[in-house]
């Protein structure tokens, strides 16, 4: 009965997407906000693919977030939202028609999460989704650090500083951060649980959604991608790479999805 549903919800789709923006939009009024993953930075992983969008003509955006190597976790994630607002907001100054926000593992999290809470996206790029505080291997590995923020807010330390543990991919590391940043971004039920962001998507946009074959923190395909409101445009895809390669090696099938944008 859930698939049912969720293939009639298709078919409405479909019958209203010829008029929609998308129909009509160039390959040059189609912006791609694309964020990096933890730790890294916009000449990283998600590099090639920024070249390639811009090859291609698509006008694109690649902002330094506040979880990258030298600022990680230097603003709340409620923050980052609205650093992502400013870059979707210049893409249309620049005449973008419609706006797509993408990323790779926490950048990845971040659009989910975007397309959740503020709603001012045309569609989500999810490549190698990662950061999982809703997760026991989270939670066994990282409680302890959050009570210890959560006790700094409730005892009017917030925005004290002080060193936390983190958790890339299953390596540990230390950061420095307040403790209401911190408790922003692993809070295991706030913004950063993707199955919740991708539930809370209020309208059916477009969802590209790319795992590696060989990314061992892949998720299946019910576990979040499943979870959005359907669209007719949305595909869930597996490509061979593993989680830091999933962005070069997609780069086909992102090129060839916003063409079908375009379309």
């Amino acid at each position: 009965m859930k698939n049912r549903h969720r293939w009639v919800a298709v078919l409405l789709m479909l019958v209203s997407v010829a008029a929609s923006p998308m129909a009509s939009a160039a390959i040059g009024e189609i912006g791609v906000v694309l964020l990096h993953g933890k730790g890294g930075t916009p000449s990283g992983y998600i590099s090639a693919l920024a070249l390639a969008l811009q090859d291609r003509g698509h006008l694109v955006s690649t902002p330094e977030m506040p979880w990258s190597k030298g600022r990680i976790y230097d603003a709340s994630l409620d923050e980052a939202m609205v650093e992502i607002d400013q870059e979707v907001k210049v893409l249309r100054q620049k005449g973008a028609k419609i706006v797509i926000v993408g990323g790779q593992s926490l950048g990845a999290n971040a659009a989910l999460g975007y397309a959740a809470s503020r709603g001012r996206v045309d569609g989500i790029i999810v490549l190698a989704p990662g950061h999982n505080p809703e997760q026991p291997g989270f939670a066994r590995r990282l409680g302890a650090d959050l009570s210890k923020a959560r006790a700094m807010i409730a005892a009017g330390r917030g925005k004290q500083k002080t060193t936390f543990s983190d958790l890339n991919q299953g390596q540990s590391s230390d950061v420095t951060a307040t403790g209401d940043v911190y408790a922003s971004w692993f809070d295991p039920a706030g913004l950063a649980v993707m199955p919740k962001s991708a539930a809370a998507i209020k309208s059916p946009i477009p969802l590209l959604f790319v795992v590696g074959s060989d990314d061992r923190s892949a998720p299946t395909q019910d576990y979040i991608f499943d979870k959005a409101p359907p669209h007719p445009m949305s595909k869930f895809v597996t490509v061979t790479a593993n989680h830091l390669s999933v962005p070069t090696a997609a780069i086909a099938e992102v090129t060839a999805w916003l063409i079908t944008l375009a379309q």
